[in-house]
């Protein structure tokens, strides 16, 4: 996921789109297939690009929403701190877990 994050916003306009275009294969997790296309529909959206159709089919969202811990003493955030576009996918994840370090 950082991995990813790190391309998307190291590239801009039609690059990135690029990047964002190929569905990736399922991970065999419910939430990281919804983690990944959030992750992707954010980066495109901040610089307005259209979304590649994968991002919003419903097999990359969950029904009920997840907390994204990256450790299990990771505290739940408020809804003002995620994404709309982890939200809209049931990941309740930090905007700032996927900076680099």
């Amino acid at each position: 996921m950082l991995q990813l994050n790190d391309n998307l916003t190291a590239e801009h306009g039609l690059v990135r789109g690029i990047l964002g275009l190929t569905e990736p294969e399922p991970t065999g997790d419910h939430m990281w297939d919804a983690a990944i296309a959030a992750l992707v529909a954010w980066r495109l959206n901040q610089e307005n690009i259209p979304l590649p159709g994968w991002v919003n089919n419903p097999d990359r969202a969950l029904a009920e929403p997840v907390v994204f811990r990256v450790d299990p003493a990771d505290p739940a955030p408020e809804r003002d701190d995620v994404p709309n576009e982890f939200a809209e996918r049931g990941v309740l994840a930090w905007a700032d877990t996927f900076a680099s370090v």
